[in-house]
């Protein structure tokens, strides 16, 4: 164990390196707006095994020690501090961490004595209730002013990361790693251009994945096009748990996804690399630096093509693309649970910090069957549990994440501890990170509204089946949101006369001439985002980019130039594309 981290006058530690996460989940979702991947204390109320690390001291003696935390629930408790933890250096600890800060910042963990040579060190929580640390800095001296949000993560980048040694070169970098990223490199790749796919969880699927496990909605393979769908076939689900305890890790077949991708000879796969920064010539991407997390190095790469898949149009924000975002009034993030019976249930905390459900109804709470028909444990944690509709989808993320925690934590309080009901079960999942519905939606040559669908375009070529699905808070729970956040939504649909086939000029940035798109960032409108954003379109959409790019390549022309000059090439490329649809396992969207 050990990175080889030497302590002299001072020395900063990223956690997400720790070679040993215990229990903790490395956190990658907000690193752009709080300045870094951080370890999450996610022990649903049972604490975490400790991280770990060493590093070498040159010079025994006291040492300050500091913590970059956050109190998460200091914006409604700042009196409260549920996610407590300590740093152990040797035989020595800090005073508990995790109390003061109420936004992200550096705690001060006191003077420790520390010897010279071998030193391990650990972060001990203790209570599994969501404590977070992104780094640790160790110095002789006292320190009043270390760096916060994106200076502190450039202050890490020039401490401790490694530079690049050379630029990889690529025909077509896709950035996200969902099904929009996944189908459009494996598109292009078969198509003989050499893609890099980039993933900052150390799975794919997006919310298709063991971590969020949302399962699929949407159609694929309809006539004109009725090869285009393929690729989305191929990382099916075989078998879909929508609710409660049926929804196990194992159904999201991680392995397999990885395995496609890892076989396809012209695509290189990066897991555990978040972008952090794009470099532009004239109105180019030009390359791209990624951070692996894990082994803190820098990778460049450059390529003439780029397709911005993060969801959250985080490459099309840094490459100055136009883009929407509406923070008020959109849909909002889930962090799916469930409980599970056990044989030998344990006793579970109160949670005077969460949302206080105990006068309040909600999904599941007693025998009342849910506006879905379900009741009981079925009705905890599933979709509508949702949050963040009247906050801003990027910069107040975490924020919503976090409310939906308050919830789950709170609901099952009042159930286990107020009404003393479910006694023989237990809370056994729930998901880290969240499953984004809306955020960024970046500008192309069309937005596409809800009234373009009485229309077809030219340049139709990607199918979306499914309604016009957007989500509100429900009426029926507002006396929940007594605090001011929604946690439980509806959903609102209008009737698509489907298969409709989005056009291709939602596809590619108006202002950024190298950049295609393809997922629920794409150029639509918010209500018509209730559609465009399921993930077999949002794949269907990666295919056709992927499709789009190496006729780029082979003309050596731009996005936009394939509309203009090279539509009746893509469409007869989609037109001849054979049939080979697979079974779904269902067709359910959240």
């Amino acid at each position: 164990m050990g990175n080889n981290k030497i302590l002299d006058n001072s020395l900063l530690l990223a956690t997400a390196a720790f070679p040993e996460n215990g229990g903790w989940v490395r956190d990658s979702e907000f690193i752009l707006e709080m300045g870094g991947v951080y370890l999450l204390a996610h022990g649903l109320g049972k604490p975490c095994a400790d991280a770990c690390s060493s590093f070498i001291c040159k010079e025994a003696g006291e040492y300050h020690v500091y913590a970059y935390t956050y109190n998460w629930v200091a914006p409604w408790h700042p009196d409260m501090a549920p996610g407590r933890f300590e740093i152990k250096i040797g035989n020595e600890k800090t005073c508990e961490l995790g109390i003061k800060t109420t936004s992200w910042g550096w705690e001060y963990g006191g003077k420790l004595r520390i010897n010279s040579g071998d030193n391990h060190i650990s972060i001990h929580d203790l209570t599994g209730f969501e404590g977070r640390i992104a780094y640790i800095f160790i110095s002789k001296d006292e320190q009043e002013n270390l760096p916060i949000g994106n200076n502190v993560l450039r202050f890490y980048i020039d401490s401790c990361v490694q530079r690049p040694e050379r630029t990889d070169e690529f025909d077509f970098i896709a950035i996200g790693g969902g099904f929009a990223g996944m189908c459009s490199s494996i598109a292009a790749a078969r198509e003989g251009l050499t893609t890099l796919l980039v993933q900052d969880r150390p799975v794919v699927g997006g919310n298709n994945s063991s971590e969020i496990r949302v399962w699929l909605g949407g159609g694929t393979n309809y006539d004109p096009f009725p090869g285009v769908g393929n690729i989305v076939g191929e990382f099916e689900q075989k078998r879909i748990g929508h609710y409660g305890a049926e929804n196990k890790a194992e159904l999201y077949e991680d392995e397999r996804k990885l395995g496609i991708l890892k076989a396809e000879k012209n695509l290189t796969l990066l897991l555990e690399h978040c972008l952090i920064s794009s470099e532009k010539d004239g109105d180019e991407i030009a390359a791209v630096t990624l951070l692996d997390y894990r082994n803190e190095k820098l990778v460049k790469a450059k390529a003439p093509l780029f397709a911005d898949t993060t969801g959250d149009g985080n490459l099309a924000a840094m490459a100055g693309a136009d883009f929407e975002v509406t923070t008020n009034g959109h849909m909002g993030l889930s962090n799916l649970w469930h409980i599970e019976k056990s044989d030998n249930p344990k006793p579970f905390p109160r949670c005077p910090w969460a949302i206080d459900l105990s006068h309040s109804d909600f999904p599941g709470r007693g025998d009342k069957v849910d506006f879905y028909g379900h009741k009981r444990d079925l009705s905890l944690g599933c979709w509508f549990w949702e949050s963040g509709m009247t906050e801003d989808p990027i910069a107040k993320a975490e924020y919503a994440r976090d409310v939906n925690f308050r919830a789950m934590y709170g609901a099952w309080d009042t159930l286990r501890n107020v009404d003393h009901d479910y006694q023989e079960y237990e809370l056994t999942f729930a998901a880290a990170i969240a499953g984004k519905r809306e955020s960024r939606r970046i500008l192309g040559d069309i937005v596409l509204t809800k009234a373009d669908f009485a229309y077809t375009f030219p340049d139709a070529c990607a199918a979306t089946t499914w309604n016009f699905d957007v989500h509100y808070p429900h009426k029926d729970y507002y006396a929940a949101f007594h605090e001011g956040d929604a946690f439980i939504t509806m959903d609102c649909r209008e009737l698509v006369d489907w298969p409709y086939f989005l056009p291709y000029r939602i596809l590619y940035s108006r202002n950024v001439s190298n950049m295609f798109m393809a997922g629920r960032n794409v150029s639509v409108s918010h209500d018509a985002s209730g559609t465009a954003r399921v993930m077999r379109t949002c794949g269907i959409m990666g295919e056709v980019v992927g499709y789009a790019a190496a006729i780029c390549k082979k003309y050596s022309c731009k996005p936009r130039a394939i509309y203009t000059e090279h539509l009746d090439e893509l469409l007869a490329k989609l037109k001849s594309i054979e049939k080979k649809e697979v079974a779904k396992a269902g067709d359910t969207v959240v």
